[in-house]
């Protein structure tokens, strides 16, 4: 009987420092595409800095508005600029279409109408464009609503995946650990577990972050003053990561029945994240390119091709997390059955 126990913990704690491990090594990808994808737009950046700069006449000048429906029934509003304009380019009249990133809050939207409203059809801008495909150009001004530079916001999502990388496998070496001391100590174990204070102030640490994403997602959406509430609310399940990962650091051992909940809970709010990038209502902007060297050719990745991309890892995310909830319900029917069988004996 004792044999068994040790068995079914060390089964049970093999599987949370898997899936902590494995869901940790998938951030460091993230982190690390993020990484290439802030590498590129700086790239980029740097080239379109040395473009010629020219004075461009507005044909046409606008912000477009896409609405699209939500399962809850409200609107998604997104907003950009959108403007066609002529200049010379190498001695020949050129025309090219430029665009800002979409917005999605109404203050961010009133600024885009603000800036179209000073710079209608006739007047002037300034623009850069690429000398190698003369119809292509960017913006050149640094007021332009939304159209600057993207590497610092590809460095923060890195860095925030780079965090999500080292929590989790801080968390999978620490319930490892827990495993060995099981293995080795069998039952005893649970006495030489570390600190009870120890574990539950690393799991505070661990769990303050997501708490604090969670706090920030819920008041932006009741203030409506950020994106739609059915895209800020994603950061709710993305900050459970982090305080359900606390929770289990801290939990005191042989709660095994805890730990399998809180692991199952955990690999959820991870495929629901992933889900609402590839799934989710609302443009996607995946930054960057693949360039194929001396091919001379390149491939920018656009909102299908980084939807897909996350889509794959939800897929799996997905069908892990169906997997979990059918083994969940296995040990709950299992659990009331074996009472049941008890309390028939007992009253025989």
């Amino acid at each position: 009987m004792a044999s068994d126990l040790i068995a079914a913990r060390t089964v049970q704690r093999t599987t949370i420092a898997g899936a902590a491990g494995l869901f940790g090594w998938l951030m460091g990808l993230f982190a690390i595409l993020a990484l290439i994808a802030a590498a590129v737009d700086w790239r980029d950046e740097i080239a379109q800095s040395g473009w010629p700069l020219v004075s461009a006449v507005i044909d046409r000048g606008d912000v477009t508005v896409t609405r699209s429906a939500q399962s809850n029934g409200s609107v998604s509003t997104a907003s950009r600029l959108r403007y066609v304009v002529r200049y010379q380019a190498g001695g020949q009249d050129q025309s090219a279409t430029l665009t800002s990133r979409s917005v999605y809050s109404d203050a961010d939207a009133a600024k885009l109408r603000g800036w179209a409203t000073q710079h209608r059809r006739g007047g002037h801008i300034d623009i850069r464009y690429d000398p190698a495909q003369t119809d292509r150009a960017v913006f050149a001004s640094a007021d332009v609503p939304n159209a600057g530079p993207q590497t610092g916001k590809d460095l923060l999502l890195s860095m925030a995946f780079a965090i999500a990388c080292v929590g989790l496998l801080v968390l999978a070496k620490h319930l490892r650990l827990q495993e060995s001391e099981a293995t080795a100590a069998g039952i005893a174990a649970g006495d030489a577990d570390g600190s009870p204070l120890g574990r539950v102030m690393l799991g505070i640490v661990f769990a303050v972050p997501g708490l604090a994403a969670i706090g920030s997602a819920i008041t932006t959406a009741i203030r409506g003053t950020g994106a739609p509430p059915a895209e800020t609310l994603i950061g709710v399940p993305a900050g459970l990561i982090f305080v359900i990962g606390g929770a289990l650091l801290a939990l005191p051992p042989g709660r095994s029945r805890m730990q399998s909940l809180l692991t199952t809970l955990l690999v959820t709010c991870f495929a629901l994240t992933l889900d609402w990038v590839a799934f989710g209502p609302g443009e996607r902007r995946f930054g960057g390119g693949i360039s194929f060297g001396l091919i001379g050719t390149g491939f920018q990745p656009g909102e299908l091709f980084g939807r897909a991309v996350f889509g794959f890892f939800a897929v799996i995310l997905d069908i892990f997390a169906i997997l979990v909830w059918i083994d969940q319900y296995r040990r709950l029917s299992s659990a009331h059955a074996n009472s049941g069988s008890s309390l028939e004996q007992d009253a025989r």
